[in-house]
């Protein structure tokens, strides 16, 4: 573990734990990434733990049912790293909104893992070829979570394109868009800027996908994929810089905080009238370049289009309850969030 020298007791602490591959410890992976330096620019508490070992001395996570508890040993992972967090938090001011994730490999099977049964503890994880469960049930996450998946496109070992170790286990765009709707967002991706992730690769050979529309504000998605990447590709000086950045960026908001959801609500103005209507119809006579609020969504019909408009005015120009499909259902919405009337199921 280390502490930043920055460390004060009075002020809450953000956390960052990474996980190992297979084969390997604690203390490679600070090696591969040297988080420890990130982590004292930026205050940060960072533990790097070890898996136990395996019949044949190798270190493992027992994380999902493909990666890797190749002998079945049975071993509770989820309990110990929690348990970890707990004797961390009980000795430390620990940030509760800002405790990260970032695995390679096994690791990052086993940050996945975590992030389905403790979504409320972690408030973002970074997988490096690694991948969520092969069935979508097996993930029980009921709040969001921020995720960053990364893989390279020619991994040998974990194919970026799906795959079996022990069990079959999903590809990393297939690991995405299950998070994508679990975490209430819609459509497709949308592309950004190429980054510079692999340091023997030219120019910037990493392709950034987001998926934005309905994301809940605490469960955003990205897939960056690498091409022509490796398992282990040679970190450019940009790699570990740009992941730590990430969790900068995304910290857990307080439900209090949180805006309220108001469905029609496209220009996010906590009000209904026609100024959103006209939001809408620019967002679509724009070809989708305008940011529009997933709210905008009024008929809940996961696509925004004209109709979406039709039913607002509809509901604006009603002196009765909205017609079928109401804005007050709460389908596509996070049962946290405030609705559009009060008899909301």
């Amino acid at each position: 573990m280390y502490i930043p020298s920055s460390y004060d007791p009075s002020i809450p602490t953000p956390i960052l734990m990474g996980l190992h591959g297979y084969s390997f410890s604690g203390d490679t992976i600070e090696a591969y990434f040297g988080f420890s330096q990130l982590a004292e620019q930026n205050g940060f508490i960072y533990l790097y733990p070890d898996g136990s070992l395996d019949s044949l001395g190798l270190r493992f996570w027992n994380a999902t049912e493909a990666c890797c508890d190749f002998d079945n040993a049975g071993y509770d992972d989820v309990g110990y790293l929690t348990t970890l967090l707990d004797m961390i938090e009980a000795e430390y001011n620990v940030d509760p909104d800002r405790v990260h994730l970032v695995g390679h490999s096994n690791g990052g099977f086993m940050a996945h893992r975590l992030a389905c049964e403790y979504p409320d503890r972690f408030a973002s994880i970074a997988s490096f070829a690694g991948a969520v469960f092969s069935d979508p049930l097996n993930c029980n996450a009921t709040t969001p979570v921020h995720i960053l998946q990364i893989h390279g496109t020619f991994d040998a070992i974990v194919s970026y394109y799906g795959g079996v170790l022990d069990a079959p286990y999903p590809s990393a765009m297939n690991t995405c868009t299950q998070w994508a709707a679990r975490n209430n967002c819609f459509g497709t991706p949308v592309s950004g800027s190429n980054i510079n992730l692999d340091g023997l690769l030219f120019g910037n050979e990493t392709t950034v996908d987001r998926w934005e529309n309905g994301c809940d504000p605490n469960g955003s998605v990205e897939l960056w994929s690498i091409l022509l990447g490796s398992h282990l590709p040679t970190p450019s000086s940009q790699m570990s810089p740009l992941i730590f950045q990430h969790f900068l960026d995304h910290p857990k908001i307080p439900t209090a905080v949180l805006p309220r959801f108001i469905r029609g609500d496209s220009n996010g103005d906590q009000d209904l009238d026609l100024s959103d209507v006209v939001m809408l119809l620019v967002y679509l006579f724009s070809n989708g370049t305008l940011d529009c609020r997933e709210a905008a969504n009024c008929n809940s019909d996961t696509s925004l289009d004209v109709s979406d408009g039709i039913y607002l005015l509809g509901y604006l120009f009603s002196s009765g309850p909205a017609p079928a499909a109401p804005l007050n259902r709460c389908a596509s919405a996070p049962v946290a969030l405030d609705c559009l009337l009060d008899n909301c199921p």
